[in-house]
């Protein structure tokens, strides 16, 4: 197949030395290598270009510079991050980079470089110029492109406008491509099609705007920009030359001035349009790449679709020389406006059909057909030509979402079938056809739904009082609209809050809130204020001050902007009622360098502020304030922030897992737990950003630990055990490219495992293209890397991985596994998969309490795929936590896991000198790569290094539940379709059950309140609760409990034989009720040694706890009645030790706390419950056995402490009336017949 590589750079760049470890390589040599090859990204390549273009004018004898500006927005989300990364690569190379305040006025700033050698003074004799925005803002600039490219470019100068363009609406509001945008300004388009021509075409782009006078316009995907690549960089192997064929006018085509508009505007359209053709046509920028003697097919395709057009060849099993025997002929258009029209004629001439090959609109098509619509008859017959429909109408090329080369295969076989067919192309189309029913595969409805990270501000400043509602914003603004907190709408960037100036006059509504952040406020976003100010309309914007472009990667906002600049700004503006809400209010000391009038507000008052503020006539302004938490951490990394000595743990013991702590925070790091009393909570360490908003939860559970530091794993070295590992045999054979998907959770860093394999696959000289999917998953969302590895550049076309295309998936997140584009990669004879069963819950578990994992449906799905085989499983981030310290670890775990199957067939030198190279934990990440390896060859050994406790799955945790046959649902087709993904998956089961009574530590007796290991029979449940109620009050109440279990057991033996379910169900929730957790039994549970051994599991060093408790003698209460938590010291605890030994006074005369309506009800609880029991034991049989257990299970549903616990129990309460209702009328019970 012909190389992408050879159709623009030397052969050279596919001859690299194979299997011969570059050593000498750095990462700096992206930047500073002048020839050979570089491994590099498609936004690394833009960084570079100016690089190159310095040192083709240099070498010419011209003494130029470079300006870059623009505004970030995905695919080139990090493009100015990685402009300043490479600042002194750029200063030494006289390039500028100043970023624009937003897209119109960078733009403004690129047509002032351009008039720099119009005046004296210039100090060089011309500026290249690149401008970058995403889709949206190309929209933005329409008015500045006109002007700029009308007026034209300096003659040494030139311009490249770099469109990121958005095709499947990963991370956009509205799909988007750029194409008619930059026509309607007529500036010339450059569609590169991968990391190599980017470097090739921004080269021939800026010497063609030089020649043209002209703007050029560079489309940019994620394809292209996203992904990584080894390339060649010779800036001298493109050999560009001036056209001989077109008559310049007099005075050329650039920039000068005076210049009448209608001056302008002939050389625009009489020259400009000529010149940029007979440019393209000198330069080969579109060019035959393949051939026929005998063509009878066209392909005609530009950019990523060029890419696919190979790749779908490849399916047909048509290489170069198929291809000219069968008659086919392929175009690469480099310049898709204005369309060269000699080079497309040439093409056309002797073709019965055409087929054009683009993503989006019929760009290049309609140009053709507009062109040939005047074929002469000299020419011969006119072929026929289809691309978006056919003949017939059919939509065989849509303009929606993106272009597969699966599609794209089907189209083209199909054209060939026409004139001539083989059974192996025939064979070929089926197997597409056949694929394409099977990627509706059975597989669990459990999405993940982007979310804010954890401790964001968002998470916060986003709620609104009951009885409001909001609008919502761009960025992580729009998040908010999928997570059920009244706030929906939004508009574009800068339009915030304008909307409800016009439903306003028509709307009973009389307040809304409009949520906007701090970079769009800069952005444009104040605009939009005055609008609201001046319409007079009834607004309190919230304005996030985060210190942060959260959305796009921590950038700091592109000037100067603080919080008391916003409020004498809006102040200015003529808004009157401004206040200040921060996690950190005392900052805010010194009122006098705010406006007169501003108040200031904790963050814990924001529901009374806002309450307040909606009663405001006219515009408010509420700015809260609080840093990024990403940048937080990044900043506590670096040294630039110091880093709290202080950590939350959750006393499982005392938690009651009613969720109030993920309604407070909203946080991804509270995580179920699950344990013999049931499901809790447990702080993620390893993803806690310190923001502690989670111990506002109403329950005493938490601590805070003060000093000290999470205990890392156990200091035990693997060298000595993985001495004798055997080296791996390599599954590939290179006949085809090995193909790697990788999935996993947005901010776990599991895009370093493409990062380091795509490095070590250049390291060892072979062809390895790497593409992240990300798009708004940074948030916690779905990542998937694309890995590519050849035994050459030239055998990679398209860099994604297509249907059944897949050698093998990484799941390093099995939810994402789970996803249709996933399972859709997997061919049962083709493909493995290594599933990491760590149970990571998606951020819709902050609400929903009782959110179930459907790992055996994720298995379930995967083995389907698989057609029957089982995936390799390993719970890498549990063993890699423990023995790493830090969850991270599980990605090169992971790695090293699935190296040691044979399954990345990259040598070991290879990755562990890429490792060096990335620079980040060197020593932990080759250390987690290791025990990965390990666990392959001695599993055993690894599990008893990490020591962590293993429970074995229960019956219902064994079995897959709701699987069904699914179609990409809406939500994962774009990461903006969240709202559409379903909240409440139908995956909340009652009664866990219990392990297999044939597990392992059968002989082991488990500790009453040793929580985390869970009982193995139903004998083994109860004795423990007895003896936990023996030490909770006395024996003679540990009767009262075992007499209630035994009656059931006995009733339900003689009524359902072989059942044990309502036994179980009342031995849980009997002791839940009975052992209720009063003030004695919170400091009992405190003070047993149970808690302080668990304490000493998680942390080390000294450090002293600090609880926050409620007492209900000493709290105060708020406006609605309720206690509020408050923070005490250590001393708690000694005071915890004395309060543990008067719990013989539990529910007696001198028994204090027992008098208080909460303590009265919950012995009242036990006493009901008893009554229930014995009513449902009256009539009981095997058909209604189910319901009775279900009945028994309410009080599952009673959970928490004081007026959440009182919320819970009156919605437990109302289950069980409906319940019961049932009960009472036979005819209502659902009968299971026997077959």
């Amino acid at each position: 197949m012909t190389s992408t590589a050879e159709l623009t750079s030397p052969s050279s760049a596919n001859t690299p030395s194979i299997q011969t470890l570059d050593n000498d390589y750095t990462l700096e040599h992206k930047y500073t290598r002048t020839d050979g090859r570089i491994y590099l990204s498609g936004v690394q390549a833009l960084v570079r270009l100016p690089l190159m273009q310095r040192l083709r004018d240099q070498a010419a004898g011209l003494n130029t510079a470079g300006f870059i500006s623009g505004y970030r927005g995905s695919p080139l989300g990090g493009f100015d991050l990685e402009l300043w990364r490479a600042k002194k690569h750029l200063a030494d190379a006289q390039v500028k980079f100043i970023p624009g305040l937003n897209e119109d006025l960078g733009a403004t700033m690129v047509w002032g470089t351009q008039q720099t050698n119009l005046f004296p003074g210039a100090k060089v004799e011309g500026v290249y110029s690149m401008w970058y925005g995403k889709g949206p803002g190309v929209d933005r600039c329409g008015d500045v492109f006109k002007h700029g490219n009308a007026a034209g470019t300096s003659k040494l100068g030139g311009v490249l406008a770099m469109a990121a363009d958005d095709h499947n609406c990963r991370s956009s509001t509205l799909p988007h491509g750029s194409e008619d945008e930059f026509v309607s300004a007529m500036m010339p388009v450059l569609n590169p099609a991968g990391v190599q021509d980017i470097l090739d075409l921004g080269l021939v782009g800026w010497a063609m705007s030089r020649y043209t006078g002209r703007w050029v316009g560079f489309k940019t995907i994620a394809e292209t920009v996203e992904s990584s690549a080894s390339v060649e960089v010779d800036p001298f192997a493109r050999r560009i030359v001036l056209p001989e064929d077109f008559d310049m006018p007099v005075g050329g085509l650039n920039i000068r001035w005076p210049d009448p508009p209608l001056d302008q505007e002939m050389r625009l359209h009489r020259y400009a349009v000529k010149a940029a053709q007979a440019f393209a046509r000198a330069n080969g920028v579109d060019r035959i790449v393949l051939d026929s003697p005998r063509a009878r097919l066209g392909i005609v395709t530009t950019g990523k679709s060029y890419l696919d057009v190979l790749q779908a060849l490849e399916y047909l099993g048509l290489d170069e020389q198929a291809c000219a025997d069968i008659g086919i002929r392929v175009y690469k258009v480099g310049m898709t406006w204005p369309l060269e029209p000699v080079g497309i004629a040439n093409f056309a001439h002797g073709l019965e059909d055409i087929v054009v090959v683009e993503e989006k609109r019929a760009f290049i098509e309609r140009q053709m057909k507009e062109q040939f619509y005047n074929w002469p008859a000299s020419a011969g017959p006119r072929p026929s030509i289809v691309g978006k429909y056919d003949e017939a109408g059919e939509w065989i090329l849509p303009s929606t979402g993106e272009l597969t080369p699966a599609t794209i295969a089907g189209v083209i076989g199909k054209r060939i079938q026409r004139f001539f067919t083989t059974e192996s192309i025939e064979q070929r189309l089926r197997w597409m056809e056949e694929k394409e029913a099977e990627m509706a595969l059975p597989r669990a409805n459990f999405p993940r739904v982007p979310h804010y990270c954890s401790g964001c501000p968002h998470n916060t400043s986003t709620v609104v009082p009951e009885g409001s509602r909001a609008l919502g914003g761009i960025g992580c603004h729009y998040m908010v609209t999928w997570m059920d907190r009244d706030t929906d709408t939004f508009t574009h960037m800068g339009g915030e809050g304008v909307t409800w100036s016009g439903q306003a006059p028509f709307t009973e509504t009389e307040h809304v809130f409009q949520n906007l952040g701090d970079g769009t406020f800069f952005h444009s976003g104040s605009l939009a204020v005055r609008q609201s100010v001046a319409t007079g309309v009834n607004i309190t914007y919230k304005i996030l001050y985060n210190d942060a472009v959260a959305m796009t990667g921590g950038q700091p906002v592109d000037g100067t902007l603080s919080v008391p600049q916003i409020a004498h700004m809006m102040r200015a503006e003529g808004v009157q009622t401004i206040v200040v809400v921060s996690d950190e209010i005392e900052k805010w000391s010194k009122p006098e360098i705010f406006p007169s009038g501003v108040e200031f507000f904790d963050r814990k008052q924001l529901d009374d502020v806002q309450k307040q503020l909606r009663q405001v006539k006219g515009a408010s302004i509420l700015i809260y304030d609080q840093t990024c938490a990403t940048e937080k951490r990044r900043r506590r990394k670096r040294g630039k922030l110091v880093d709290p000595q202080k950590r939350v743990m959750v006393n499982t013991l005392v938690c009651e897992g009613c969720g109030d702590c993920g309604v407070k925070s909203f946080c991804v790091s509270v995580l179920p737990k699950e344990t013999e009393f049931g499901r809790k909570r447990e702080i993620d360490q390893s993803n806690c950003n310190k923001d502690y908003s989670c111990v506002n939860g109403f329950c005493p559970s938490f601590v805070t630990v003060h000093g000290g530091g999470p205990r890392k794993g156990k200091k035990k070295d693997p060298a000595e055990l993985l001495a004798n590992l055997p080296a791996p045999v390599f599954k590939a054979d290179f006949e085809q490219p090995w193909n790697i998907l990788i999935t996993g959770v947005g901010g776990t860093g599991v895009v370093t495992i493409g990062a380091l394999l795509g490095m070590a696959g250049h390291l060892e000289g072979k062809g390895a293209s790497v593409l992240d999917q990300t798009g708004l998953a940074q948030k916690g969302g779905a990542v998937t890397t694309h890995i590519r590895i050849a035994r050459t550049p030239e055998h990679i076309h398209a860099v994604r991985i297509a249907a059944g295309e897949a050698d093998v998936v990484l799941g390093c997140d099995m939810v994402v596994v789970n996803d249709y584009w996933v399972l859709s990669k997997v061919r049962g004879e083709r493909s493995q998969v290594v599933l990491n069963t760590y149970q990571a819950m998606p951020g819709t578990f902050t609400t929903r309490p009782d959110m179930e994992f459907p790992a055996a449906g994720i298995i379930s799905a995967v083995t389907q795929a698989l057609g029957g085989r089982a995936p390799l499983q390993v719970d890498a981030t549990v063993l890699a936590t423990a023995l790493m310290g830090d969850a991270i670890a599980a990605n090169l775990f992971m790695l090293g896991y699935a190296w040691q199957q044979g399954l990345v067939p990259i040598s070991y030198d290879a990755i562990m000198r890429a490792v060096e190279l990335n620079g980040a934990a060197i020593e932990m990440n080759k250390q987690a790569f290791a025990w990965g390896r390990l666990a392959v060859v001695n599993p055993s050994a690894v599990a008893e290094a990490a020591g962590v406790i293993h429970n074995a799955q229960t019956e219902s945790e064994r079995t897959p539940h709701n699987l069904q046959i699914l179609p990409p649902g809406e939500w994962e087709t774009s990461e903006w379709a969240s709202p559409s993904a379903p909240r409440t998956p139908d995956n909340e089961h009652e009664v866990r059950g219990l392990q297999d009574a044939n597990s392992h530590d059968g002989n082991v007796a488990f500790l009453p309140l040793d929580d985390l290991r869970l009982s193995r029979s139903l004998d083994e449940l109860i004795q423990r609760r007895v003896a936990f109620l023996t030490e909770y009050q006395n024996a003679a109440y540990a009767r009262r409990y075992s007499a209630l279990v035994d009656k059931v057991r006995d009733a339900e033996h003689v009524r359902a034989p072989g059942s044990t379910a309502l036994s179980e169900a009342v031995a849980r929730y009997f002791f839940k009720l009975m052992a209720y957790k009063d003030e004695y039994e919170v400091a009992r549970l405190y003070t047993s040694g149970d808690f302080k051994r668990k304490l000493e599991q998680q942390f080390d060093g000294d450090y002293k706890l600090h609880f926050h408790l409620a007492p209900p003698l000493l709290a105060k209460k708020d406006a609605q009645g309720r206690l509020i938590k408050q923070e005490f010291g250590p001393w708690v605890f000694t005071a915890f030790k004395l309060m543990a030994k008067f719990k013989f006074l539990r529910g007696g005369m001198l028994d204090i706390f027992g008098y208080t309506e909460e303590r009265k009800g919950e012995r009242q609880l036990i006493g009901d419950y008893e009554t229930t029991i014995g009513g449902l034991l009256a009539s009981l049989d095997a058909n209604n056995l189910p319901l009775a257990a279900e009945i028994a299970s309410i009080p599952e549903h009673i959970r928490g402490y004081g007026h959440v616990k009182e919320a819970h129990l009156h919605t437990a309460k109302a289950r069980e009336v409906a319940l019961l209702a049932k009960w009472n009328n036979p005819r209502e019970i659902h009968v299971v017949q026997a077959a």
